[in-house]
């Protein structure tokens, strides 16, 4: 095996834990909305948790089964930005557990810079391991 393909198969390694993590997180969101609002400390907002777990359960499936896995991984990234003002929304309109709102504010903000990374090198390697595909 080249060192290209074992770099390719480490990567999509992580990118397939990555899915798998998400479909999990918007099955869990999908089905409990409303205790999921209360555990996230997002109070009675079930609409958004609801939304955002579908939106993790599509993002989620791109992930394990696209062929460009780093379209899904930004889609992902954006998907934190949403989170994360959410997390603020739910600061400012008050909520009983502010720690934990201000403590998801901040996972939040560290997973969008990590996944936005994780997005730029899995288009990198995609692109080493074809570079006959155009770049978008």
């Amino acid at each position: 095996m080249t060192a290209l393909a074992c770099l390719k198969a480490r990567t999509q390694g992580i990118f397939t834990g990555v899915g798998w993590i998400t479909l999990v997180i918007g099955v869990a969101l999908t089905l409990a909305p409303r205790g999921s609002a209360k555990f996230l400390g997002w109070g009675g907002r079930d609409r958004p948790v609801l939304l955002i777990g579908v939106a993790d359960l599509v993002v989620g499936v791109g992930l394990l089964t696209a062929t460009r896995r780093s379209h899904w991984m930004l889609a992902r990234t954006l998907l934190n930005v949403v989170i994360a003002l959410v997390y603020t929304r739910a600061l400012a309109n008050g909520t009983p557990r502010r720690k934990r709102a201000v403590g998801g504010v901040c996972m939040m903000l560290v997973l969008t810079i990590n996944d936005y990374y994780l997005s730029r090198s899995l288009r990198e390697t995609e692109a080493a391991y074809n570079p006959n595909a155009i770049q978008s």
